[in-house]
C-alpha cells in the first residue's frame, strides 16, 4: 500500500535539437561571403564560312612560338599590346579580337594577350591554336 508508484521515464524529444541545427545552418548560410567571379566571353568559331557575318571586323593577335607578338601582322612589344589592340579596334563596338596561338607559345603570353584585349575594350575574344603562323 505504501509502495512508491512506478514512474514512466519520458523520452527526450529531438525537436529542439533539430530546430537549433536548422537555425545554425541558416546563420552560416547568411553570413558566408560569396566570391565574385569575373568572366570573359569567348567567341567560338562558326561551323561554316556562310554563318560568319559579312560586316564583322576582326583584330588578330598572333602569339608566335618564339615569344614575339603581332597585331594584324605588325610586330608589337608586350607592354604596347593593349594600345595596339585599342588602335585596331578603334571606337567600334562590333569588333572581335582573335588570339592565334602558335604551337610552342607560352601560356603567360596568352594570358597577357587576353588581358590586353580586355584593357583595350574588346567585348568578344576568340582563341585558336594553329601549327604555324605565316605572316
Amino acid at each position: 500500500m505504501f509502495d512508491e508508484p512506478v514512474r514512466k521515464r519520458n523520452m527526450a524529444s529531438l525537436t529542439p535539437l533539430i530546430d537549433v541545427v536548422f537555425l545554425l545552418l541558416i546563420f552560416f548560410m547568411l553570413t558566408t561571403s560569396f566570391l565574385k567571379t569575373q568572366s570573359l566571353s569567348v567567341v567560338t568559331p562558326s561551323p561554316s564560312a556562310e554563318e560568319l557575318p559579312t560586316d564583322a571586323r576582326v583584330v588578330e593577335i598572333w602569339l608566335m612560338g618564339d615569344g614575339t607578338l603581332r597585331v594584324d601582322g605588325t610586330p608589337v612589344e608586350a607592354e604596347n599590346l593593349a594600345e595596339a589592340v585599342k588602335a585596331g579596334i578603334g571606337g567600334r563596338k562590333d569588333m572581335t579580337v582573335t588570339i592565334l596561338a602558335e604551337s610552342g607559345s607560352r601560356t603567360q603570353v596568352f594570358v597577357t594577350a587576353i588581358e590586353a584585349a580586355r584593357q583595350a575594350g574588346a567585348r568578344d575574344v576568340g582563341t585558336a591554336r594553329v601549327e604555324k603562323i605565316t605572316p
